[in-house]
Order: C-alpha cells, then structure tokens, then sequence
C-alpha cells in the first residue's frame, strides 16, 4: 500500500522531540502564509487586469485631462 506524502511525514516526525516538532510547524505556518499571500497578489492582478481599459468610454472623464482635474478639484470648494 503506498504511502501519502501526509502519511510519510507523519511516520518521520512522531517521535521527534517536540522543540522539534514546534520548528516544523513554524516552518509549515510559513509556507500556508506564503501561498496564501501569493494567491491574492494574483488575485489583485487579475481584478486590476479586468479594469484596463474601463473607462475608455466614460462621459465623465472625456475631454483634456487638465480640464477633467480641474473640475475634479472644484468639487471640494
């Protein structure tokens, strides 16, 4: 019968000293953290990528673009 991967570093860890143990779940910790960082830089890439280009046909922002921000700061006043 093989073995899982789970299987294999259950069998290899259960006798450790458990100092040791606390390393390798540090160790795991951190590798969970780094994969989950990595999927939502990727997910906000890809939202960002969704938005390119989105705004190409608003009313709002047509025209020159010193006037649009002037009109913008007039807002606050």
């Amino acid at each position: 019968m093989a073995m899982t991967m789970t299987q294999k570093l259950y069998d290899m860890v259960k006798d450790f000293p458990e100092s040791e143990i606390a390393e390798i779940l540090d160790f795991a910790e951190f590798l969970r953290e780094k994969r989950r960082s990595e999927n939502i830089e990727l997910a906000s890439d890809e939202l960002l990528i969704e938005l390119k280009g989105g705004l190409e046909s608003s009313l709002v922002l047509a025209g020159d673009p010193a006037k649009i921000q002037e009109t913008l700061r007039n807002e606050w006043n």
